[in-house]
């Protein structure tokens, strides 16, 4: 059950490398533990949530497990499609948007 498609960007500052995929895994290894939902993609990962608080969880997760591995700083881009009358699915949504294809 599922009323929010969130989609988010993670991106931590001040690291001194341009490459992000260290931190990409991480992130995917905190929703991969938290049981959501999730599909990643190449610049935004969605996760299916039920509530504002477990989006807070997660983010709150991801913050500890990057402040760990020494990163100070992170800009988060995020994009919420919340249904109020229904629950909604990742699959679903690309499903619509690929619809085309046949």
């Amino acid at each position: 059950m599922a009323k929010m498609v969130v989609s988010i960007s993670v991106i931590p500052l001040g690291t001194c490398s341009t490459s992000m995929s260290q931190y990409v895994k991480r992130v995917t290894e905190i929703l991969h533990k938290s049981g959501v939902r999730y599909k990643t993609g190449a610049g935004f990962t969605d996760i299916e949530i039920d509530s504002y608080q477990q989006l807070c969880q997660l983010l709150e997760a991801v913050e500890e497990t990057l402040k760990a591995v020494g990163v100070q700083r992170i800009s988060y881009t995020i994009k919420i499609d919340r249904r109020i009358d229904r629950d909604v699915y990742i699959e679903e949504k690309i499903a619509k948007a690929e619809s085309f294809k046949t």
